[in-house]
């Protein structure tokens, strides 16, 4: 799987009012907790276990 481009962590920045780094820290921590290495996997994952969807 392909990351996300890095312009995806700065609007999401940019929307929360928080650093790009900011974002890139919570989301590894997110990829920690579902086991993850990326984006799409962590998508993925939610579904499976109903956190999305």
């Amino acid at each position: 799987m392909t990351p996300a481009p890095p312009a995806a962590n700065r609007a999401i920045a940019r929307e929360l009012f928080v650093s790009e780094a900011t974002v890139k820290t919570h989301l590894a921590h997110v990829y920690d907790k579902l086991g993850v290495t990326d984006r799409a996997a962590a998508v993925a994952v939610a579904y499976e276990r109903g956190i999305l969807g």
